[in-house]
């Protein structure tokens, strides 16, 4: 039986024991069905999702995920902490969505869409256009075969996929227009705005992405962007479609100067006030010249999620000392958020047999796809491990000897296994 199908089972024998009409005695037949079958099915308690949740609140009321609810049949009792079951998405290798972006960026016709055009490279796209002078029509013909092409060769979590085909159609999967623009900024200027083609028109012979020297040298006025976006990845301001097209190009590619993670992380702290609620410390091996393609908005987003809970879970008088780092090893980009004078607040047990909703979450909406996450803590009472959160395998510890602090490592694979 498939989950989706588990689920809906679910959901209507507990809709149907929280009947006031229904006997006691059947109410318990039927939870004891349900916690069974869910056993059986699955150990992690995946499959039962918010449903569950929602229906045993109905039942014990708000207080109940404080108690130890004891479900299963008269010959096995299976007692089970109902606040921590969860619902997990099926998992996603981060490795694919590196080999997507990092194609996409290798492909000779598309990586005119993310970099700004100087005279060699518009040689190149009147080249594979057939034609001795730039045409954008043909230009964009020919950039939307080649994503068509390279989005069914390589596969990516569905957002990014939405964001790309934003960017170059300005519709979504069915063709229509995208009413709030694409990427968290909701830009809705792209390729083929009629704005821009208007542009082209009076300005034949200039891609719309040029260098902006040459621009200058030819004393072309670029495409103004207005109103003015300021880039939540430099913090500078988008004047023109050139600056545009650099900017999509920031949100998957880490690289030195300011579109480092480095200083994304050092401007995101300030804007968002993390600096005054956190001691940070980046240490020496956070490379500032290390590149990465990846999904730079929802790292962003992972990354604040975890510094929150290290907020809401510092439990000492001095404020939580946060120590960063940054580096490569075997082909693994390894990102670490390092509480060291924090304290995990749950049992290795626990942790392993239950993640908890708001680890869930931030699984769910950002690390699924983007990366793995490895945990390393200080459990207390001298115990000490490593735990893989999400990784595509059964969650198991790794015995520590000694650990300070709570570590969570974002892990950025760049080959399959």
């Amino acid at each position: 039986m498939e989950n989706k199908t588990q689920k809906e089972l679910i959901h209507d024998l507990l809709n149907y024991a929280g009947k006031s009409g229904v006997e006691k005695e059947v109410k318990q037949k039927i939870y004891n069905l349900v916690s069974t079958k869910v056993v059986k099915c699955s150990l992690d308690y995946d499959i039962i999702g918010d449903v569950v949740d929602k229906a045993l609140e109905k039942r014990f009321g708000k207080g109940y995920e404080k108690e130890q609810v004891k479900f299963g049949s008269e010959s096995s009792d299976i007692e089970i902490n109902i606040k921590n079951v969860t619902d997990l998405p099926k998992y996603i290798n981060p490795y694919f969505l590196y080999k997507f972006l990092f194609e996409y960026n290798q492909n000779p016709v598309l990586r005119s869409t993310c970099h700004d055009i100087d005279s060699e490279e518009l040689e190149r796209i009147k080249e594979y256009c057939i034609s001795s002078t730039y045409v954008f029509k043909e230009h964009t013909s020919n950039i939307i075969k080649s994503y068509e092409q390279h989005e069914k060769r390589f596969f990516a979590p569905h957002q990014i996929k939405a964001l790309f085909r934003g960017y170059l159609t300005g519709k979504n999967f069915k063709g229509k227009q995208l009413d709030r623009g694409w990427s968290s900024g909701e830009i809705k200027i792209n390729w083929t705005n009629p704005q821009l083609i208007k542009w082209v028109e009076e300005n034949p012979n200039i891609p719309p992405n040029f260098n902006e020297t040459l621009a200058g040298n030819k004393e072309v006025e670029l495409f103004p962007i207005e109103p003015q976006i300021i880039s939540p990845i430099t913090n500078d301001p988008i004047q023109n479609y050139t600056q545009l097209v650099l900017h999509f190009k920031n949100l998957f590619h880490l690289k030195s100067g300011k579109q480092s993670l480095r200083e994304i992380l050092i401007r995101n702290n300030s804007l968002k006030k993390f600096n005054e609620q956190i001691d940070f410390k980046i240490t020496d091996s956070f490379l500032p010249n290390l590149e990465h393609f990846t999904d730079v908005d929802k790292l962003i987003q992972a990354y604040n999620k975890i510094l929150q809970l290290i907020i809401e879970q510092h439990n000492f008088d001095s404020k939580p000392k946060v120590k960063l780092s940054f580096l490569e090893e075997n082909h693994i980009i390894y990102l670490s958020i390092h509480h060291i004078n924090g304290l995990y607040n749950k049992t290795i047990q626990n942790t392993l047999d239950r993640i908890g909703q708001t680890y869930s979450s931030l699984i769910k909406y950002q690390i699924n796809g983007l990366c793995n996450l490895q945990l390393k803590a200080d459990f207390g009472n001298d115990k000490y491990a490593g735990i893989n959160l999400w990784n595509g395998k059964k969650r198991t510890e790794t015995v520590l000897e000694k650990f300070t602090g709570v570590e969570h490592i974002l892990e950025f694979p760049k080959n399959k296994e």
